[in-house]
């Protein structure tokens, strides 16, 4: 039955119980349930089944009747997690996917040729039905949910805190100091998802006798009294857990807002000194959030690697080996994250409590674990167990040695879906994933939505990679100084942007039609000015574009998310490009300053231009193949070798330009995010701002640029 006073909800959106809304309400004269304390408990309870069904799998004190045969504990407490996270978007890229195809529609009935294969997909996923009355009818709306899934890994990450934390760690009889718990799922396409429970250690700084002088340095420093440090996030469990994040923003505002009484060597030399500081503490306070929450099991984070040739022949026999000599049924998914990132972090516990998880993918990590405590790990198993165990990572230990011959240096691709309460948390910074290419969106079905929305935009070419859209940097628009008051700005970028015959406006302000035309017909939009530029141009007014380019917006927080109760606040820019069809968004997550965001920019350009122009070399793994299938003389009838032409133009040429194709093995946008970090004179205090959001975008050439 569908909800009660409501239009019909697409499979994406809408909440998998048989409910009425109308039935939340007392009939004793009780104030009925609004519609955002609705949302409110749905993303709970989602968490709550979530967290259940991690309890279920992992102790016979919890465990749940069995009533699935086709899906495991993970599959569900997965499909929980990732349900109470962004659901409140997705009815809004729905809505503009469904608005820009039948525009599309309209167009193809005009005389447009469109192929039928690039319009199959959405249908599917994104025609309305109705919800499960039954565990039957939900399992099947579980299985369609997983089918659904791109190949890309997306990461959904979630912390516990308040009540609901303090029963989970009643109910695992774990010690006080535990004040939040991390929910984490790995998602992927016909992979079991893993789904693990992390406890959350408040992670506290260290003071010492420099971060008391550091903390009087501001004496000399004058402040503009107009100027106040809101915090975009009000209140989370994060200022429990993490409480040091929000001190190193503040003081980051503070003292990029300041300027010293004098402007004298020794002034200058204390405020880098106040600056350097703010640098390192973020630094430190990241590298603690791994090794605190996540420790040895960091490696979850990391993509696949490319076409290792190896692994899956080396993966089958060592399932083998665990089974026959160690009696271990082996969770594939965890065994293949196990020894893809056995470099990052290997030992004894990140190795076989998981793997001693009967294949259910459900694992809840010990408290207060350390790097120390690796030899304790096994005190309270039986001696049999023990040598069992010793067996079993002895043989992961072959297997990562064989492998390390052959480990592929390329990782595929990740997506971030980060509650809201965490999102604020440069997770791309962590020493694990600071050198990978890390993606965030707000939901699993806003990755799909956009993803295939570039599927009608583009005809995808028959690739086993996921066809992903591509941009031509060179087909840019960029928009310097508006505000007329970063002449350095101007400076390094104006003569660079005219050298490569970008268009664009520099050191004035641009109406709102040329923004909406620049955006609607070309591939990248570069920003350097203040804010996100929404002073030049509305969400709305952007989210009217039946298409929308790439955006590059280096201004301060210019990526920022703004909480506002349960549902997204109407100032959200980044958000409002992804929803009018940007495939993704380099944004900042807090204030930045000039001339080091610059530096950031700048590299990030300069590597998107390289890249581009290596497009025309071709891929040395794709050129290998097709060398392979020339020997393997492969003929038509005319005696000439087949080839595949796509239907009509190659994939990713985003604004209907002709492109040169893009393979999946070439590095994207986000792959520059870590080297570009490192051009930063403050790495992490500036470096770690900058995130993409959106979905892994492929870089192209066109023919006529």
């Amino acid at each position: 039955m569908l909800l009660k006073g409501t239009s019909p909800i697409p499979l994406a959106y809408k909440i998998p119980f048989n409910i009425s809304i109308q039935s939340l309400g007392s009939s004793s004269g009780h104030k009925r349930i609004s519609a955002v304390d609705f949302h409110e408990y749905y993303i709970q309870v989602s968490r709550l089944l979530s967290a259940i069904f991690v309890l279920s799998s992992s102790s016979k004190t919890f465990s749940l009747p069995n009533f699935s045969k086709v899906l495991s504990e993970s599959h569900w407490a997965s499909f929980f997690h990732q349900a109470s996270l962004g659901n409140n978007l997705n009815y809004q890229f729905l809505s503009n996917t469904t608005l820009k195809r039948r525009t599309q529609n309209f167009a193809d009935d005009q005389g447009s040729c469109v192929t039928t294969s690039a319009w199959e997909g959405a249908e599917t996923c994104n025609l309305p039905r109705l919800a499960p009355e039954s565990l039957q009818d939900l399992e099947q709306f579980v299985i369609e949910f997983y089918s659904n899934l791109p190949c890309t890994t997306v990461i959904c990450i979630s912390l516990i805190g308040g009540p609901c934390a303090n029963l989970l760690k009643d109910l695992l009889q774990y010690p006080s100091c535990i004040s939040a718990w991390m929910l984490l799922s790995r998602l992927k396409f016909k992979t079991q998802p893993i789904m693990m429970l992390l406890p959350a250690n408040t992670v506290l700084e260290e003071t010492s006798d420099d971060d008391c002088a550091m903390s009087c340095t501001g004496d000399f420093l004058v402040s503009n009294l107009d100027k106040h440090w809101h915090c975009p996030w009000g209140s989370t469990v994060v200022d429990d857990v993490a409480p040091t994040f929000r001190f190193i923003l503040e003081e980051n505002y503070l003292s990029s807002s300041k300027f010293p009484l004098e402007d004298t060597k020794e002034n200058r030399t204390l405020w880098w000194m106040k600056r350097k500081k703010l640098d390192h503490q973020l630094g430190k306070l990241l590298r603690k959030i791994e090794d605190s929450w996540l420790g040895p099991w960091r490696c979850v984070l990391l993509g696949d690697w490319f076409n290792c040739s190896h692994l899956d022949s080396i993966m089958k026999k060592l399932m083998h080996d665990l089974k026959s000599k160690c009696k271990i049924n082996t969770n594939e998914s965890f065994l293949k994250v196990i020894l893809q990132g056995a470099s990052h972090s290997f030992n004894e516990e990140a190795c076989i409590l998981p793997l001693m998880s009967h294949k259910k993918g459900c694992f809840i990590a010990q408290a207060g674990y350390s790097e120390d405590k690796r030899g304790e790990t096994f005190s309270e198993v039986s001696v049999g167990t023990k040598k069992l165990s010793d067996l079993a990572v002895q043989l992961v230990y072959e297997a990562v040695n064989e492998l390390e011959e052959e480990e592929s240096t390329i990782r595929e691709p990740v997506i971030l879906v980060l509650d809201y309460e965490v999102q604020m948390l440069p997770w791309e910074n962590i020493p694990i994933l600071r050198n990978q290419e890390v993606y965030r969106m707000p939901s699993v079905s806003s990755i799909c939505f956009t993803l295939d929305r570039s599927c009608y935009q583009q005809e995808q070419i028959e690739k086993i990679t996921t066809a992903f859209p591509l941009i031509d940097p060179l087909d840019a628009f960029y928009l310097l100084n508006p505000g007329g008051d970063l002449n350095s700005t101007q400076v390094e970028f104006e003569n660079w942007f005219k050298d490569q015959n970008l268009e664009g406006k520099a050191g004035s302000a641009p109406t709102s039609e040329e923004l909406s035309s620049a955006l609607r017909n070309h591939d990248l939009f570069i920003y350097f000015g203040h804010g996100s530029g929404a002073q030049y141009i509305s969400q709305q007014e952007i989210q009217k574009l039946e298409n929308c380019a790439a955006t590059l917006l280096m201004g301060c927080s210019s990526g920022s998310l703004s909480l506002n109760g349960c549902y997204a606040p109407p100032k959200v820019p980044q958000l409002s490009y992804l929803l009018a069809g940007s495939p993704v968004v380099v944004a900042n997550l807090w204030e930045v300053t000039d001339k080091d965001i610059d530096r950031f920019g700048k590299a990030m350009l300069d590597a998107w231009l390289n890249e581009r122009s290596s497009v025309s070399l071709g891929c040395d793994q794709c050129n290998l193949v097709a060398k392979e299938f020339e020997a393997m003389n492969i003929k038509t009838g005319k005696g000439k070798a087949k080839k595949k032409n796509p239907k009509s133009k190659a994939s990713g040429a985003f604004n209907g330009g002709a492109a040169i194709n893009s393979c999946g093995h070439r590095r994207k946008i986000g792959a520059f995010m870590g080297k570009a970090r490192e051009a930063c004179t403050l790495p992490f205090l500036i470096g770690a701002s900058p995130v993409c959001y959106g979905v892994p975008t492929a870089i192209g050439r066109k023919k006529d640029l």
